[in-house]
């Protein structure tokens, strides 16, 4: 039988066309790049870190103010620029809550007082304008915020990083020898300490040690890996079967190994959402003990002890809650949608999705 051979013969002038491959991280990228929402999250959180590292440059030579600074002269006095148009204000909102009903002519007169004010603010010598009042020592509110942050942050990611450092290796360990005693002997530590009412515990060792930031992080880290450790484990059950990981164990690579170096690196997507998300709760969690005043205690400035000092306060002085709850806020929400576009990113079935 004859033999023939099908030959494609080029047409001239036709192009070869070029399949562009894109690695799994370019994708995130990508995908990042395209975020509106994430990419504006990022910027936020980058300008809050950028207003915290510099905030002793800021207070010195932005604001004129130390954040341990009293002057009792001064105590509770409402933003400078505010001077003259919170009397109004007050007034307006007492007209309120009498039977004739609110004022509205009034906010005329406080819009131009206003105006007139951040005039003047700007224009005023280093250190005679507080942009957002004073708290009841008479230290600016402003100031204190911006080194508060550093506290704040700070707490944030050293809670996220023995967070995740214990409940990582717990949950790893635990998926990993599942069904055995290794694994009961985890679950147990789990089920124990997730048993312990949190909140008093920490008020009672917050008490007697009297920790600092670092104190209280690691508190708040060593109570707090429970729950990424049963995430963790329950998708190790999903991929330590697969084929590349029995290869690795027919091959006689360790048991470390094949953790560290096969199944982490296939569910470090998780592990990385799970850390963002860890220092918004960490912020929220000091900031929830500060609050109740076995957290950061006084001279040290954090967003927790400032709406500490704020209690009864928000009738007379509400810029000594607006002030920290603002920072709160902005940091939480720009982690928050952080953490959700990272997710989105690093989901490999939602890739061609968007």
């Amino acid at each position: 039988m004859a033999q023939t051979t099908l030959t494609l013969s080029r047409q001239p002038g036709a192009a070869t066309s070029m399949v562009k491959q894109q690695t799994y991280w370019g994708m995130v990228a990508s995908k990042l790049y395209r975020d509106k929402i994430t990419l504006f999250a990022f910027a936020l959180l980058v300008c809050i870190v950028a207003l915290t590292l510099g905030a002793t440059w800021i207070g010195t030579h932005g604001l004129g103010f130390s954040p341990t600074a009293t002057n009792l002269r001064e105590s509770s006095k409402p933003p400078t620029w505010a001077k003259e148009s919170w009397p109004t204000f007050q007034k307006f909102t007492r007209a309120c809550q009498g039977k004739r009903g609110c004022d509205w002519n009034l906010w005329s007169q406080i819009s131009q007082q206003t105006v007139t004010g951040v005039s003047n603010c700007w224009r005023a010598a280093l250190g005679q304008c507080h942009w957002m009042g004073t708290d009841e020592a008479g230290r600016d509110v402003l100031t204190r915020g911006l080194y508060g942050g550093r506290i704040s942050l700070r707490i944030g990611i050293y809670v996220a990083t023995i967070t995740m450092t214990l409940g990582v290796i717990m949950g790893l360990i635990s998926g990993y020898y599942a069904a055995t005693i290794i694994d009961d002997i985890i679950n147990a530590i789990i089920l124990t300490l997730d048993s312990v009412p949190l909140l008093f515990l920490l008020i009672i060792l917050s008490r007697i040690f009297q920790p600092g930031p670092e104190g209280l992080a690691l508190l708040l880290g060593i109570f707090s890996w429970m729950g990424i450790s049963r995430l963790i484990r329950g998708q190790i059950f999903s991929v330590r079967e697969r084929d590349y990981v029995l290869a690795s164990r027919a091959v006689g690579t360790s048991s470390w190994g094949i953790m560290f170096r096969h199944i982490l690196p296939n569910i470090s997507n998780i592990v990385i959402v799970s850390a963002v998300f860890e220092i918004a709760g960490a912020i929220i969690a000091e900031a929830s003990l500060s609050y109740l005043g076995v957290g950061i205690g006084p001279p040290l400035a954090s967003w927790g002890n400032m709406m500490q000092g704020s209690l009864g306060n928000f009738t007379d002085s509400p810029w000594l809650v607006v002030t920290p709850g603002f920072f709160i806020f902005i940091t939480t929400l720009a982690i928050f949608l952080l953490g959700d576009g990272l997710r989105d990113a690093l989901d490999p079935m939602l890739r061609n999705q968007k």
